[in-house]
């Protein structure tokens, strides 16, 4: 039986392996806010629109799990704040800027966490990015 690698083959492929799920990460988070935000607009209650399209071709684990969240209001259980994905999404953005990576969506993304963060949701939790639709 083989050696299993969770990695790459070079030193610091991890830490690259965490910067791309921490790019999917932004980016599904404030895809299920702004999706949220739409039913909203076009006059769909949220709450009902979320079950709906949890479990088909647009769910995601991120939407499942942080969709709720935004539903429920601003003073949800933190499981991962806003400041920090400020944090990593920046640290995304600064290594897709060293490589020449273009990331557009990620850009949107962490203006989006910055944002929340100048709203004084910082601390919140990062479901609460969806405060910058509402």
């Amino acid at each position: 039986m083989g050696v299993v690698r969770a990695t790459g083959e070079r030193l610091g492929d991890g830490q690259s392996i965490k910067l791309v799920n921490q790019h999917l990460c932004s980016v599904h988070i404030t895809a299920a806010a702004e999706a949220l935000s739409l039913a909203r607009s076009l006059g769909l209650d949220p709450a009902v629109v979320l079950p709906l399209i949890e479990k088909g071709a647009a769910g995601s684990w991120m939407l499942s799990d942080r969709g709720p969240r935004m539903l429920a209001g601003t003073d949800v259980e933190v499981t991962s704040s806003i400041n920090i994905f400020v944090k990593d999404s920046g640290l995304v953005a600064s290594a897709g800027e060293s490589c020449g990576a273009a990331l557009p969506l990620l850009t949107i993304a962490h203006e989006r966490f910055k944002q929340a963060a100048e709203k004084g949701l910082g601390d919140r939790d990062d479901s609460r990015v969806i405060e910058t639709w509402w």
